[in-house]
């Protein structure tokens, strides 16, 4: 409020507080005159007034009775007048002393404090991005070719855009140190400055035209990100640009079909400038703090398990501090929030990236942000990027449905690791076959406090026959890093929601075939119908297999029992997990029991081995140097004993 405002309004209180004081009353015929008492609120005095012409709350809210004159009381007409004067010179007092607070903590910024909210939108055939002008943000962001589960199992023709975040639950301010004050941008009311189909420009309310912080946000076609600049204009001397900061943070929505299957994968993910990117914990409350910062910042994002709203800078965020709180219910997945500390210039130039977590679209920015996309660490992401992915996106370009590309895909990795599979199944042949001898050698010690003699005897019939018996362990490590990367590659892939194959809806989410109105502990409300199927295929599996292992080694009296308890684990652990991934481990056990007959059946003969292994026997042998000190060990031993 400005200074001729309030001269203004004190004139008039002051006409009218004077002309109630001078006007004589009019003549009031007692015959007619209806009494009301009136208690003021301080002193119980009275006062006897229409009350047709004046409100009793009003009355007793408002004045004192004692300091009132005598004159005004017998009239309720300037009793009223009176009343309201007094009124319009409280609020001038308040707005004065609002006024003045408001001059002390925002300084040039007073005149943004006073405004209406008013919104605008950019929108490309991507997204939508809605603005206010109170703070000059982005208040709501929605994909137009992507909707959540709840309008996609409603089964319209039409897509209903999905929303990131929405205006209540998320913030971006910048935090401005005017005249020893903090000052927050999102407080104020911008000025819309001009607007077309792809720019938006707001600026800060000041008291001096010439000096403003002006916000632009640029949109292209056919992209999902945003342009955001902050320049500071004439605020030099009035501003400590070193200490301005940006607090971002928002409410992620619940968009897929498992609210609690979204949060094992939501997270805020980092990348320091020339290392690869970080994230905070993916399924509990997790901040990095100031001081573990470390290093200039290229980008931020909080991570959806889809979508990923991202905050990119090429001058970096030098300090800051990220934070992720899990939520509960059906609305919210995380609250998600990032204050960063900006450059110390003028004007500082961001990208804002609001679209899939998929891989074509992230990697046209050069940052490594295609990592946002989690998949696996290490040898497991290499397997992935090299192996899984290329042939996935082959298929997919094809035109294959998502169901034959799964079956496709895991033929694809049998076929690789099937040298591997022979190997291993070759050793576990040999080990049979000697199974015989070695029960002997147990039988031959069993009641014999002699561990030493009998692990020489047994070391002896490998070395005689040629069988390493940890042959079959390298094969099975190799293919373990195929098998394990699987396990994170389908549940980060966004080309898995919405698809359906067989009874399953969605294959990026667990498929229902029983929903039981009530939960189990461990399992949950429903059954899937792919997760049995895969966990009785790896039943199957297992009792395939252990015909062909030595399960009855002495120290393993239990290896079956924990073997065929695995796949009740699986059944358990599966139920809720993506119906894609029990869908491909199901293709590959039954793939893997069709490979070990088809082994077993024309390309091992064990009869062939036996014999091989006998003519291994009559075959001279280089001790090695291993066996050499083995034995040498063995003496000592047994020689300390026969001392004792």
């Amino acid at each position: 409020m400005d200074k001729n405002t309030i001269i203004g309004l004190l004139l008039i209180a002051g006409i009218l507080f004077t002309f109630t004081l001078v006007t004589e009353p009019e003549p009031v015929d007692e015959e007619t005159k209806t009494e009301t008492v009136v208690e003021d609120g301080l002193d119980n005095n009275v006062v006897v007034v229409d009350s047709a012409d004046v409100e009793v709350n009003d009355v007793a809210s408002v004045i004192n009775l004692d300091s009132v004159p005598e004159t005004i009381k017998q009239d309720p007409a300037m009793l009223k007048a009176y009343m309201d004067s007094l009124e319009m010179v409280e609020k001038i007092k308040v707005e004065l002393s609002q006024s003045a607070a408001q001059q002390e903590n925002f300084g040039i910024f007073t005149p943004g404090v006073i405004g209406e909210n008013e919104y605008s939108t950019l929108e490309n055939d991507k997204i939508i991005v809605r603005f206010s002008n109170k703070g000059g943000r982005i208040v709501d962001v929605k994909l137009k070719e992507y909707q959540t589960w709840k309008d996609y199992n409603a089964g319209g023709t039409d897509i209903i855009p999905m929303q990131l975040f929405d205006e209540e639950t998320s913030k971006q301010s910048l935090r401005l140190v005017h005249n020893n004050a903090a000052v927050e941008t999102g407080d104020l009311y911008f000025e819309k400055q001009n607007s077309s189909s792809n720019e938006l420009v707001f600026r800060t309310k000041t008291s001096d035209p010439s000096k403003y912080v002006e916000y632009k946000y640029t949109i292209s076609e056919n992209k999902y990100d945003v342009a955001y600049s902050i320049a500071f204009i004439g605020l030099d001397a009035d501003v400590a640009l070193g200490d301005v900061s940006l607090t971002w943070q928002m409410n992620g929505f619940c968009t897929e079909k498992l609210a609690s299957d979204e949060r094992m994968i939501t997270t805020v993910m980092y990348r320091r400038f020339d290392e690869g990117r970080d994230y905070l914990s993916e399924s509990a409350d997790d901040e990095l703090l100031a001081e573990d910062w470390e290093g200039s910042m290229n980008w931020i994002a909080f991570k959806h398990k889809f979508f990923s709203s991202v905050l990119m800078s090429d001058d970096g965020f030098k300090s800051g501090h990220l934070k992720k709180t899990v939520l509960e219910g059906e609305k919210y997945t995380d609250t998600y929030s990032a204050n960063l500390t900006l450059p110390a210039q003028s004007i500082s130039s961001f990208t804002f990236y609001f679209g899939p977590n998929q891989q074509e679209y992230l990697e046209v920015y050069n940052n490594d942000m295609e990592s946002i996309v989690n998949l696996g660490w290490g040898i497991f992401r290499w397997v992935n990027q090299i192996m899984i992915q290329p042939m996935f996106d082959l298929l997919r370009g094809i035109g294959f449905g998502m169901g034959l590309i799964i079956l496709l895909v895991t033929l694809f990795v049998k076929i690789i690791i099937t040298p591997l599979t022979y190997k291993n199944y070759k050793s576990s042949a040999k080990m049979r076959v000697l199974k015989p001898e070695i029960d002997k050698i147990n039988e031959k010690y069993v009641d014999k406090k002699d561990p030493m003699k009998k692990q020489q005897e047994t070391m002896a019939l490998y070395k005689a026959t040629g069988v390493n018996p940890m042959a079959g362990c390298l094969p099975m490590i190799i293919q373990m890093p195929i098998l394990l990367a699987v396990f994170r590659f389908f549940p980060s892939s966004i080309h898995l929601r919405h698809e359906s194959f067989l009874w399953a809806d969605d294959l990026s989410s667990f498929d229902s075939v029983w929903d039981f109105g009530f939960n189990i502990p461990m399992y949950g409300d429903h059954m899937s119908l792919f997760a049995i199927l895969m966990a009785i295929s790896t039943l199957f599996y297992t009792l395939m297999n252990s015909s062909q292992m030595n399960t009855s080694q002495p120290g393993m009296p239990n290896m079956k029992i924990i073997m065929y308890f695995f796949p009740v684990m699986m059944l358990f652990f599966f139920n809720s997990y993506s119906a894609g991934l029990s869908y491909y481990y199901l293709c590959g056990n039954l793939m893997n029991m069709a490979i070990m007959w088809a082994i077993k059946r024309y390309m091992i003969d064990e009869d062939k081995i036996l014999l091989q292994l006998a003519e291994n026997k009559k075959k001279p042998k280089k001790q090695s140097a291993f066996q050499k000190r083995l034995e040498d060990m063995s003496k000592k031993q047994q020689q300390s004993k026969k001392k004792k």
